[in-house]
């Protein structure tokens, strides 16, 4: 009797394994391509980062240039 439910439970779980192995193919699939995706954002996210950063530095740049504009034409007067 042990065996015969021990043959069956075997059996039924090859037949779930089999059944789902579609779903399983398809979630390793969808599991590496949210892995791939979020490698991808991290990638653009460290490079907007160093976009924003050279922005900034430009940035800070042009009001150094427009305030010694500034203090050459008050000079100027």
């Amino acid at each position: 009797m042990y065996w015969l439910i021990r043959h069956g439970a075997k059996v039924l779980n090859n037949a779930i394994s089999a059944g789902t192995f579609p779903l399983q193919q398809q979630f390793k699939e969808l599991t590496n391509t949210i892995r791939q995706l979020n490698n991808n954002f991290e990638e653009q996210h460290k490079s907007l980062k160093k976009l924003r950063d050279e922005v900034n530095k430009h940035h800070d740049e042009l009001i150094e240039h427009k305030n010694r504009i500034e203090n050459l034409e008050s000079d100027k007067k």
